[in-house]
């Protein structure tokens, strides 16, 4: 948790720093919500992985997103191959405009615009693999993502996220009585809830290109992951 927040305050400073703005010809907080990227996952006690991800923008506050990840999990001293897709629709909104328009004994007060809140909802879906516990099990799941978005759409953004769904985890089940002398081990997979929270960095290098690299800690195989990735805006 300290490795994220210095993290967070490190880009958050990075802005006031910068000599260049609107170099990219976009409004501070115009930020991207079409885009295709990729990944690559790195964990400290996780196989490393790949991930892909793609936004539309809709009318309005809206779009979509989608995400396949695919990474491995250390279980038993073996690796067990994970693969996750998540389909959500988002909102997004500027901290200015959902309290815009408040009154103070009739004096209207201006807000100015730090950062955007969005959400996400829909539903994600992981799958398990290995032979040699004999892992084969997928299943769909409620998925939630909210966080807030914030910096300079012409040079560095941030994002703090909060990632809600359950995911598979591999575990030994103690719970089944076995009489004989040599009783097998039963291994199986639990549906748990697991929590993510994290931080994204982007550079919008340029108007179509942007570099990303980010960290999130993981409730349910208490590791945290690192990612670093490129995305191709649209």
């Amino acid at each position: 948790m300290k490795f994220l927040s210095y993290l967070f305050l490190f880009f958050l400073a990075i802005p006031i720093f910068s000599e260049e703005k609107g170099r990219l010809d976009r409004e501070e907080f115009d930020f991207r919500y079409t885009y295709l990227g990729i990944s690559y996952i790195g964990a400290n006690n996780a196989d490393s992985g790949l991930a892909i991800n793609t936004s539309f923008n809709l009318p309005g506050p809206l779009y979509l997103k989608f995400e396949r990840r695919g990474d491995g999990i250390d279980f038993e001293k073996e690796i067990v191959d994970k693969t996750t897709d998540s389909f959500r629709i988002g909102a997004h909104a500027g901290i200015a405009d959902i309290l815009s328009n408040i009154s103070a004994r009739g004096v209207n007060l201006e807000i100015k615009n730090l950062f955007e809140l969005y959400g996400e909802f829909g539903v994600k879906s992981w799958s398990v693999e290995n032979d040699d516990f004999n892992f084969d099990e997928n299943a769909y799941e409620a998925h939630f993502v909210s966080g807030i978005h914030f910096g300079d759409s012409n040079d560095w953004e941030g994002r703090i996220f909060l990632d809600v769904a359950s995911e598979a985890e591999p575990i030994i089940n103690d719970d089944i009585v076995c009489l004989e002398l040599d009783c097998p081990t039963i291994y199986e997979i639990s549906d748990d809830q697991n929590r993510r929270f994290g931080f994204e960095a982007i550079y919008n290098r340029g108007k179509y290109t942007a570099f990303t690299i980010g960290a999130s800690t993981n409730s349910l195989y208490d590791s945290t992951t690192f990612e670093i990735g490129f995305r191709i805006n649209l």
